[in-house]
């Protein structure tokens, strides 16, 4: 199966918080992998399928933090003894110009041969 993706994928420690929606408490994991138009990362917390959820996104090396709204796409039990974990793919909804650029420009840095 050839890959349909528009945006490359790049293995990068992002650390992301979000509000667990049952309890409200933050929840932080680092990402997987991420692209311009989203991520993946595991959680504890299962998250439902279509559902929004706010994002704090803190890029290795920047000091201020970047929001962003996703859609969860997917989500996969990846362990069953223990435990719960299940790893999460988020699209971005929604994300500020600036950060996103900020995103684009970091995930750049990984490629430096493409413009």
């Amino acid at each position: 199966m050839q890959e349909q993706r528009r945006h490359i994928r790049v293995t990068t420690p992002v650390m992301i918080e979000f509000p667990n929606p049952e309890t409200m408490k933050t929840e932080r994991s680092f990402s997987l992998n991420v692209s311009e138009t989203g991520l993946r990362f595991p959680t504890p917390v299962r998250l439902s399928v279509g559902h929004e959820i706010p994002l704090t996104l803190a890029l290795p090396f920047h000091n201020s933090p970047m929001h962003a709204t996703g859609e969860i796409l997917w989500i996969r039990e990846i362990s069953r003894l223990g435990a719960p974990q299940y790893e999460v793919g988020v699209r971005f909804q929604w994300i500020d110009d600036p950060d996103r650029q900020r995103l684009a420009h970091h995930l750049a840095t990984f490629f430096p041969g493409r413009a």
